[in-house]
C-alpha cells in the first residue's frame, strides 16, 4: 500500500480512506444487484458448495430449468451463499484497514511559547479556523504553563499572585499555549511558529519581557527524541537552535535558542481563566474572540481551576 500511493503521490492514509469508500460502494453493489443476478449453470456446483445453509434449488430462486426459462418468483428469498461470502470478505478487508485510518488521524497535544502568551493563544486560534477549520467550542488552544521541575500544593501551578499560592515562575515553568491538532499537521503548526520566531530580532517576541518564564519552548509527546520531532526539525530548515529541555531553563532572549521538551515528563498545565482569550499587551482583539472565553467554560474545554483568579 505504501509504494502504490508514493507511486501515486497520495498518503498512504488518504489511500486507505479511498479502499474502504470502494469496499463500501461494492458492498452496496452487492446487496442491490444479488437477487436479480442470474449466474450460469457452469457455477450451479460452486454456489452449492459455498452455501452452507444447503438450501434446495429452489430456494436459490432464479436459477434456469431444463428447458432454459428463469424462476424469478422467489425475489424475496435469501441472498445466495455467493453473495454472502463475497460480503463476508469485505467485511473482513474494512475490519482490518478502519482502525490504521482512525490511527493516523488520531490528535496530538502540543504546546508553543515565545514571549507573553496572549499573542501565542491568538495566532494558534487563527491557525486552528484557517487550517483546520474549528471554530466556537471546537478550537482547543489553552494558555498555560509548562517545562518547570516542580508543582505547588495539589498538583497548581498559578500566575504572579499576592495570595502565596504557588508561583509559576519560581517553580522554573513558562508561558506556553496547548493545541491539539492531528499528528499530521504538527510541522505545518510548528512552521508557523519558526517563521514568526526568525523574524523577530531578539530571538523571541516580547522582549521587554525578561527571564524563565518567556522562554522559547515547544513540547510535544517524548521531546527531541519522540517520532514527531523529525516534522518540527524539518519546520524550522535550520533556523533555530533546537535544544533538549531539562526543566526550569534559562530564558532565550538575545539568542536563537529554543527549548524542546518531552510533553510526558514536562506537561501543560492550564493558566488562569482571565488569562484565555485576552488583548496583547498593544495589540486589541475582537469581540468574537473574546467571547470564547465564556463558550468553552459552557463547553467544559476551559475549566475553572484553584489558582486566583486576578481578572485584569
Amino acid at each position: 500500500l505504501v509504494q502504490i500511493s508514493s507511486a501515486l503521490g497520495i498518503c498512504p492514509a488518504r489511500m486507505q480512506r479511498r479502499i474502504l469508500t470502494v469496499l463500501g460502494l461494492l458492498a452496496g453493489v452487492l446487496v442491490g444487484t444479488a437477487e436479480a443476478f442470474v449466474p450460469p449453470q457452469s457455477l450451479r456446483p460452486v454456489i452449492e458448495a459455498a452455501d452452507s445453509s444447503d438450501v434446495g434449488q429452489k430456494e436459490l430462486g432464479g436459477l434456469p430449468d431444463a428447458t432454459g426459462t428463469s424462476d424469478r418468483t422467489a425475489v424475496s428469498s435469501p441472498l445466495p451463499g455467493w453473495a454472502r461470502a463475497a460480503l463476508a470478505a469485505l467485511a473482513v478487508l474494512a475490519a482490518v484497514a478502519a482502525p490504521r485510518s482512525a490511527h493516523a488521524e488520531s490528535n496530538v497535544n502540543v504546546f508553543f511559547g515565545q514571549g507573553c502568551f496572549w499573542h501565542v493563544q491568538h495566532e494558534l486560534v487563527k491557525k486552528e479556523a484557517s487550517s483546520l477549520q474549528r471554530q466556537g467550542p471546537a478550537f482547543t488552544a489553552l494558555a498555560g504553563y509548562a517545562g518547570g521541575t516542580k508543582v505547588g500544593d495539589g498538583g497548581r501551578v498559578c500566575y504572579h499572585n499576592m495570595a502565596m499560592a504557588p508561583d509559576y515562575g519560581q517553580m522554573g515553568h513558562t508561558e506556553v499555549v496547548n493545541v491539539s491538532v492531528p499528528e499530521s499537521k504538527v510541522g505545518d503548526f510548528a512552521k508557523d511558529y519558526f517563521d514568526a520566531a526568525a523574524k523577530y530580532p531578539f530571538g523571541r517576541a516580547d522582549p521587554q519581557d525578561r527571564g524563565g518564564e518567556y522562554r522559547s519552548a515547544i513540547g510535544l509527546p517524548g521531546g527531541v527524541d519522540g517520532p514527531l520531532f523529525k516534522q518540527v526539525e524539518e519546520a524550522n530548515a535550520g533556523r533555530l537552535k533546537l535544544l533538549k529541555g531539562q526543566g526550569n531553563d534559562a530564558d532565550t532572549v538575545g539568542t536563537k535558542n529554543v527549548w524542546v521538551y518531552d510533553s510526558d515528563k514536562f506537561p501543560f498545565y492550564q493558566g488562569e481563566v482571565y488569562h484565555q482569550f485576552h488583548d496583547d499587551m498593544l495589540e486589541k482583539y475582537g469581540r468574537d474572540y473574546k467571547n470564547l472565553k465564556k463558550v468553552m467554560l459552557q463547553e467544559g474545554t476551559l475549566k475553572q481551576g484553584q489558582c486566583p483568579e486576578m481578572g485584569f
